[in-house]
C-alpha cells in the first residue's frame, strides 16, 4: 500500500524505509568490491552520555531517496531517532524496550541537511519497537530489531509511515 516503501519485517534483513514530505526515503545498498555483493547501510546502535540524571540512545543510518534516477544532491544523508532512557543503561535495558511504544513527548529526531553537512534539523518522533531479539542464524551473535516510527520537523517536514528491520553484532553494544 505504500509506494516506495519495503514492507515491514522482523527478520533482521537491514533495512529502513519512510516517507519526509510523501517522498520514499530508504537505507542505501553498498555495493561489494568489485561492484560483487554488498549489503544494505547498517544503522549505529550508541548510547550519549549527559550531565543529567538521563543519557540518549540515539539509533542512526543512511538514508537516500528510492529512486535511482535522482543524483547525488539529495537533501537528507542520514536520519537518527533519538530516547532518553535511564542511567545506566545496559543490554537488558535494550531488550526490555521489546514492544514498547514511546510518544512524542520524550523522543526526538534529527535529519542532517547535505546542503550543509553540519546543520540539523530537529523535531519530536514517535518509536515503537516491534520486535528486539537474539539472532544467531549467521553462526555469530547478533541482535535483531525491528520497529516503527514517524515524526515531524516543524510544520514543515512531515516523516510518516517508517519502519526499520536491523541486524547488528551483540559485541558491539557494551
Amino acid at each position: 500500500d505504500d509506494p516506495g516503501l519495503s514492507l515491514l519485517t522482523s527478520h533482521g534483513f537491514n533495512i529502513a524505509t519512510a516517507y519526509i514530505n510523501n517522498v520514499p526515503y530508504i537505507n542505501p545498498f553498498m555495493s561489494g568490491t568489485l561492484g560483487i555483493g554488498g549489503v544494505n547501510s547498517v544503522p549505529t546502535l550508541a548510547l550519549i552520555g549527559t550531565g543529567n540524571s538521563f543519557d540518549t540512545l540515539c539509533l542512526s543510518w543512511q538514508i537516500e531517496i528510492n529512486n535511482t534516477n535522482i543524483p547525488y544532491n539529495q537533501p537528507y544523508p542520514t536520519i537518527s531517532l533519538l530516547m532518553p532512557v535511564s542511567k545506566p543503561f545496559t543490554k537488558p535495558d535494550f531488550f526490555a524496550l521489546n514492544g514498547q511504544r514511546f510518544s512524542s513527548n520524550t523522543n526526538a529526531l534529527v535529519l542532517r541537511s547535505y546542503h550543509n553537512y553540519f546543520d540539523t534539523l530537529s523535531g519530536t518522533s514517535n518509536i515503537y519497537f516491534v520486535n528486539i531479539r537474539y539472532d544467531n542464524s549467521s553462526g555469530s551473535t547478533n541482535i535483531a530489531f525491528s520497529g516503527l516510527f514517524d515524526g515531524n520537523i516543524g510544520d514543515s517536514i512531515l516523516i510518516t509511515k517508517g519502519r526499520f528491520d536491523f541486524k547488528i553484532d551483540a559485541a558491539t553494544l557494551n
